[in-house]
């Protein structure tokens, strides 16, 4: 299972659930003009076409709307999302193609000694024997 096409899909849908609150899951559009939160909705609604895993994923959005700053309700909706995954057949390529259709990029890692990171402000070494330092101005 692709864990950055989750990391996209989590994001994007936390940020809706944040922004509009428990009013995310309301079946009439919302009028958003930020992109990101268009595509959450449109994600969303993706994910709550499986009558299984819709009261799930429902009540993991809930959760990270009334309360956006809970890292453990973001882990809820990321795990909820991870198992709509896997038990949907065609849910993670309608996911990836509309993450793609936003301009939203992924990133997939593999291999020995392989990092996926989003942010970085130091070294990343991964070789044998290897002296790595940063020296400060000033």
């Amino acid at each position: 299972m692709d864990s950055s096409m989750i990391d996209g899909v989590v994001a994007a849908v936390s940020v809706a659930a944040a922004t509009y609150g428990r009013n995310v899951l309301d079946q009439g559009e919302v009028a958003a003009e930020q992109a990101t939160v268009r595509l959450g909705r449109r994600l969303l609604e993706r994910l709550r076409r499986n009558p299984d895993s819709d009261a799930q994923i429902s009540r993991a959005v809930l959760a990270v709307a009334d309360d956006p700053e809970d890292e453990d309700y973001t882990a809820v909706l990321r795990a909820k999302v991870e198992r709509a995954l896997g038990r949907e057949d065609g849910l993670a390529s309608d996911l990836a193609a509309l993450l793609a259709e936003s301009g939203v990029g992924l990133a997939t890692v593999s291999g020995d000694r392989s990092v996926r990171m989003t942010t970085n402000h130091g070294i990343v070494s991964l070789g044998d024997n290897v002296r790595n330092s940063i020296a400060n101005p000033g």
